[in-house]
């Protein structure tokens, strides 16, 4: 059934869902739960952060189409998922190892699950892509690389562009918050052509305008605030004498960052978009440390070391 509220109504309903997103104390508890099994094996792993996906999800998938001005929102939201499904059936083309999860996004997916059953090239996924809001992103594979790069272009470019189907304030207010996403994608993605890749910092500069050209050149005074509460952070662990954090310390800040700056939106304007893109990237997080717990309980980490990855609210 599509279009059966209106703004108010959802708003209502958001409010009602971030009310049951979970704490520090909530994910203390999971990682704790005494009779939990540990997950053994790949296969299991996987199975395990499928199911829990779907009923993550499902609340998402309920709301798509309940209010036509922001289905091109949530659609954009769900695709950054599928985004994943391409990038996992261009692994396997290139031949490289992966583990074969899938985000099933329900009527709003494009790929289907059943690719994976099928020895697909290089070509055949392009040409599977071509008709699709894909096709322009992925159109250089020839890199493991490449692709990454081409994933986070994908989720970012269509996730800003959902504002198209908003005016006045609440596109203003969408883009100020996907500025800030987009900001944070930059800083990691900088880091992460440091560390990994041995970009020198011109490459890095070129790739990142190339980059932030997609968004009209306003992305940088977003950038400038995620660099400087970073800084602000890497200052503070060289007072106190503390190693020097890795790309993944920095990543983690960052992230945790975001979600802080998110959630403290949330309540801004009961009557403004704010509340639904918040509560959209606070349930993003919330997956991905459920999706923790289920890592750590396959490879055998303590709950405190679980924890320790969270990003969330105390």
């Amino acid at each position: 059934m599509r279009n059966y509220a209106d703004a108010d109504n959802l708003h209502a309903r958001i409010y009602a869902m971030r009310g049951r997103l979970l704490s520090l104390h909530d994910y203390a508890s999971i990682t704790r739960e005494q009779g939990s099994d540990k997950i053994s094996g790949n296969r299991n792993m996987i199975e395990a952060k499928e199911r829990l996906f779907r009923e993550q999800i499902a609340s998402v998938l309920s709301l798509a189409e309940a209010y036509d001005k922001y289905t091109a929102l949530f659609l954009a939201y769900l695709r950054q998922y599928e985004a994943h499904n391409a990038k996992l059936l261009l692994t396997r083309a290139l031949g490289k190892e992966s583990l074969d999860q899938w985000y099933d996004i329900g009527p709003f997916a494009t790929l289907n699950k059943d690719l994976l059953t099928k020895n697909l090239s290089l070509d055949e996924i392009k040409s599977l892509l071509a008709d699709t809001y894909l096709a322009c992103d992925f159109t250089d594979v020839s890199s493991f690389r490449r692709m990454e790069i081409q994933m986070d272009i994908s989720t970012a470019r269509n996730l800003y562009n959902a504002s198209a189907s908003l005016s006045g304030q609440a596109k203003k207010e969408f883009q100020e918050m996907m500025l800030r996403r987009i900001a944070v994608l930059s800083v990691i993605w900088s880091y992460r052509l440091r560390g990994y890749y041995r970009f020198r910092d011109e490459q890095v500069r070129s790739s990142l305008k190339k980059f932030h050209d997609l968004f009209g050149g306003h992305v940088e005074p977003q950038v400038r605030i995620v660099e400087e509460s970073l800084n602000q952070r890497i200052e503070q662990l060289q007072k106190s004498g503390a190693q020097k954090p890795s790309v993944v310390d920095i990543e983690h800040h960052i992230e945790q960052d975001y979600y802080a700056w998110v959630s403290s939106q949330f309540h801004r304007d009961f009557h403004s978009i704010y509340c639904v893109i918040a509560y959209l990237w606070l349930l993003f997080y919330q997956i991905r440390n459920l999706f923790r717990i289920i890592d750590g309980r396959r490879f055998g980490f303590s709950p405190e070391a679980m924890l320790n990855k969270m990003i969330c609210e105390a």
